[in-house]
């Protein structure tokens, strides 16, 4: 079994909506958790990027709330991580993370993540390439899987399309600020899911009405999301959030569609699926 990292997390009231800790508070206590995993058991993510002149880029994410967990339930969570390399070529790094709070396991996350070699400009830009030797020798036998990590955003969209009800349909515009972005001045991963999630009360505030179901993803949360990126967002980029809004089955889906703003067609720079 893979090594793993645990710690304690403690929650504070700007962690949780009424109803559930905050998406992007999950996506920021995902990453610090693998942060520390690399630091516990390769090196720091420093390291890496100042000696190996190793970076990695996201572009696969889920999250599952399993259990509830609210504000007022306990004064710390234990955060669990496990990472390992996935892919033919070593080609992927996959982190998984479980929150546990009183009533047991309330989060879920998992990440995916391709390795760059990175040019040394600040602006930390690189190209995909396998991690080198010195940094996979640190990995165990079984921390290393052959079978790539899959995103099941895109069936999950064709789906949607395909067998779904449109309920309603919006678009809000955003500008990444550099508050939402880390140290290479390109957006803040996490900060997308926010950029989704406000885009889905835009939409519940204005086609409620018409469409009840929609105040279901307020009152109850969400249950499930599932994100790839494509590309990122870089400081202060104007984009818009195309969103969509699906009852398939018993689900209420919203589907984002991040992009530049302006453009009608094109490849979306990330694309969230959340369930409610």
């Amino acid at each position: 079994m893979p090594r793993s990292s645990t710690f304690e997390a403690v929650l504070d009231a700007s962690l949780f909506t009424p109803t559930q800790l905050q998406t992007v508070s999950v996506a920021r206590l995902a990453f610090q958790a693998g942060t520390r995993w690399l630091r516990d058991h390769v090196c720091s993510h420093r390291v890496l990027v100042r000696e190996h002149r190793v970076g990695f880029v996201l572009w696969s994410w889920q999250l599952e709330y399993d259990r509830p967990l609210q504000f007022l339930d306990a004064d710390e969570a234990l955060v669990d991580v496990r990472a390992r390399v996935r892919g033919p070529r070593s080609s992927q790094l996959e982190v998984e993370m479980t929150l546990t709070g009183p009533a047991g396991v309330a989060v879920r996350s998992r990440a995916a993540s391709v390795p760059l070699r990175l040019s040394g400009d600040e602006a930390l830009s690189g190209a995909p390439a396998p991690l080198p030797d010195t940094v996979l020798a640190a990995f165990r036998d079984d921390e290393v899987e052959r079978t790539p990590h899959l995103s099941p955003v895109r069936s999950l969209w064709a789906g949607l399309r395909r067998d779904g009800e449109k309920l309603a349909e919006g678009t809000v515009p955003v500008r990444v600020h550099r508050h939402q972005c880390e140290v290479a001045d390109q957006w803040f991963w996490a900060e997308t899911l926010g950029f989704a999630g406000g885009a889905r009360e835009e939409l519940v505030l204005r086609h409620g009405g018409e469409a009840p179901l929609l105040r279901r993803a307020l009152a109850d949360g969400i249950r499930r999301v599932d994100v790839t990126w494509l590309r990122a967002g870089q400081l202060w980029d104007l984009l818009q959030v195309r969103t969509t809004a699906y009852r398939h089955g018993e689900d209420l889906v919203f589907v984002h569609e991040i992009a530049p703003d302006g453009e009608a067609a094109g490849e979306p720079y990330a694309i969230v699926v959340e369930r409610a």
